[in-house]
């Protein structure tokens, strides 16, 4: 911000120049006195010279012009304007080489590209606009609200500025390349034209009317080229030798062609971990990308930095075979949740808690679009539940947990799938959404439909974390790492990692042996092992399984959904019925999916 100096009362006061409050604002102050400064290593107040230099200046200089002046002590509006003139280059460059902190090599010049100019005093007052057209530098435009007027420059010097936009100057080699850049631009375009055309005409002709509608192949091979169709593409994802081709990104060029310094030729944020570009088809590959012949290339990067060189716009089948995996398994996780997700606990005794925050993003992850390359996959991570205990005790629950504020509650379904598709936990299941609550053992029988391998169906390896974030979409790199159980449905005992812990007798559907069940058993001398089920999440604690030798009990069908179970009048059950006592309503109603999401769900009572 430089201040204009104090306004003359002299009617011949030509003002001061814009030059002349550069060298005022960098001007050395000397700390003498009461304002001595604090040197670090003398450990004492000494007198000292303090000035501003500039080491490096930005493209577009913003300079504020000082103004006004406040008196804090007679309010807001206890102030003044300084209206004094203040004479700046409208169509010669200003020069700040002066004010750099070591001389630069070139000069360092700034062209006027607008302005803001003050009518009013320090009450009130009000705000015009001029601006320079972009690329005929004599037309200027003043904007005064919604009316905009063409203006000469001499009524912008005559403004009373009160801020000034610079734009920096580009050196007489930085417009040099970029004409050089252009042409080549040009001679490449047109040197895939004549090569597609060529290759059109060295197509086999088997007939008269083959021949009598070149013309017209013509005609829609350049169309094509205009509009970059399937031909063009190919050519550039496998360019042809003798066209000696690279590509430069259309950002970078809007850079080179508007910037005095367009910076380094990074083409790293284009590609993927496989070096390779990283999008989901060959339109979008082509779509950021100019071609140029390879000598430019090499000469942009030696001169400006960056790389790699990009030779050809092959996009990497393993990033869009992740691609594909990650998109179908979020539809897939967005329509398991809105079938399974209800407003009370669902066929559970209780409520699974998850932390708000991960809830958060993972809204923001189901509601975004299908991603078209690989820097845009945003899934929510593992659960983050940890944040809900206290860190001296990690097996107790803060006391100040918040319904929506630091959790939300959601049925046995939903937190199973998570789980799955996600990962984390741990799980935290209580009885009631509101403190103060009862701790409930997970309940790992209900788990979803879909989420229980069944042969040929591939459904719970696609949707699992393993294959997509770990495989990347790989089935081979899955199989070999985690077999192939998920696919073919194979429940053998060998397939599972044995658990010698003691099972939770809580999540075992109780069974009730015949007598003849009873001594047959008991004849087989069978003992109880615990293992953990294929069907049950990975986290989850295992529960009793009867060994192979034992007596074979009718399997328990597993409870059905609520919105598929038997209808019940919430009126049917007496007014103290809780989780713990009874089954929630199994009419309860399945909650709408504005947001596709786990809405926060009421208590059930």
């Amino acid at each position: 911000m430089l201040s204009s100096g104090k306004a003359g009362n002299c009617p011949k006061d030509k003002g001061v120049s814009l030059t002349d409050c550069l060298k005022r604002y960098c001007a050395p102050e000397y700390l003498t006195g009461k304002e001595q400064y604090y040197c670090e290593r003398c450990k004492r107040k000494i007198d000292c010279e303090k000035r501003i230099l500039f080491k490096d200046l930005p493209e577009i200089l913003c300079i504020h012009l000082k103004r006004f002046r406040f008196d804090n002590a007679y309010g807001w509006f206890a102030g003044s304007k300084n209206s004094r003139v203040v004479t700046f280059p409208v169509t010669t460059p200003l020069d700040m080489s002066q004010f750099m902190e070591e001389p630069p090599n070139q000069p360092v010049e700034y062209r006027l590209i607008g302005l803001i100019q003050h009518i009013g005093s320090m009450g009130g007052g009000h705000y015009i606009a001029y601006c320079q057209h972009k690329r005929r530098a004599q037309d200027w435009y003043e904007f005064d609200d919604v009316q905009v007027n063409p203006v000469m420059p001499e009524q912008v010097e005559r403004a009373e500025p009160y801020v000034l936009f610079y734009q920096r100057v580009p050196t007489r080699a930085a417009k040099f390349e970029r004409q050089t850049f252009k042409k080549d631009m040009r001679g490449m375009q047109e040197r895939i034209n004549q090569y597609l055309l060529s290759m059109s005409r060295c197509r086999p002709q088997n007939s008269m009317s083959d021949r009598s509608s070149e013309d017209t192949n013509m005609q829609a091979l350049q169309e094509e080229i205009r509009n970059q169709g399937p031909a063009l593409r190919n050519l550039f994802i496998s360019p042809a030798p003798e066209l000696d081709m690279a590509f430069v990104s259309k950002h970078w060029y809007v850079r080179l062609t508007t910037m005095s310094r367009p910076g380094p030729l990074d083409n790293k944020e284009y590609l993927c971990p496989h070096g390779k570009l990283g999008y989901s088809s060959a339109e979008l590959a082509s779509e950021p990308f100019f071609p140029i012949s390879k000598n430019l290339s090499s000469q942009l990067i030696s001169l400006y930095g960056g790389g790699p060189e990009i030779t050809s716009l092959e996009n990497c089948p393993k990033c869009q075979a992740h691609i594909l995996a990650y998109n179908l398994r979020k539809q897939a996780e967005y329509e398991m949740v809105t079938r399974y997700d209800t407003k009370d606990t669902g066929d559970g005794r209780g409520w699974y808690l998850v932390d708000a925050d991960w809830v958060d993003h993972w809204k923001r992850y189901v509601k975004s679009e299908p991603v078209t390359n690989y820097w845009d996959m945003c899934s929510p991570g593992p659960i983050q539940n940890e944040k809900l205990f206290k860190k001296e005790d990690p097996k107790q629950t803060r006391d100040n947990l918040r319904l929506k504020a630091d959790y939300i509650g959601v049925n046995a379904c939903v937190w199973w799938l998570f789980m799955h598709v996600h990962g984390g936990g741990p799980p935290v299941v209580r009885n009631d959404l509101e403190m103060p609550w009862q701790e409930i053992s997970p309940e790992t029988h209900l788990l979803p439909d879909e989420l229980r391998p069944k042969e040929g169906d591939d459904f719970y390896m696609r949707t699992s974390r393993e294959f997509v974030e770990e495989c990347g979409g790989d089935e081979e790199l899955y199989k070999s790492l985690y077999g192939t159980k998920h696919l073919q449905g194979d429940a053998s005992p060998d397939s599972q990692q044995p658990d010698t812990s003691a099972g939770d007798a809580e999540n075992v559907p109780d069974v009730e042996l015949t007598e003849e069940a009873a001594t047959a058993a008991a004849d087989a001398d069978a003992t109880v092992t615990d293992s953990r089920p294929d069907d049950l999440p990975d986290g989850s604690p295992p529960r009793a399984k009867l060994p192979e030798e034992a007596v074979e009990v009718p399997a328990v069908e597993p409870l059905e959904p609520a919105a598929e179970a038997v209808e019940e009048s919430a009126g049917d059950l007496p007014a103290s019925t809780s989780p713990t006592s009874a089954k929630p309503p199994s009419d309860a109603v399945m909650q709408e999916m504005d947001e596709p999401s786990c809405q926060e769900p009421q208590s059930s009572s």
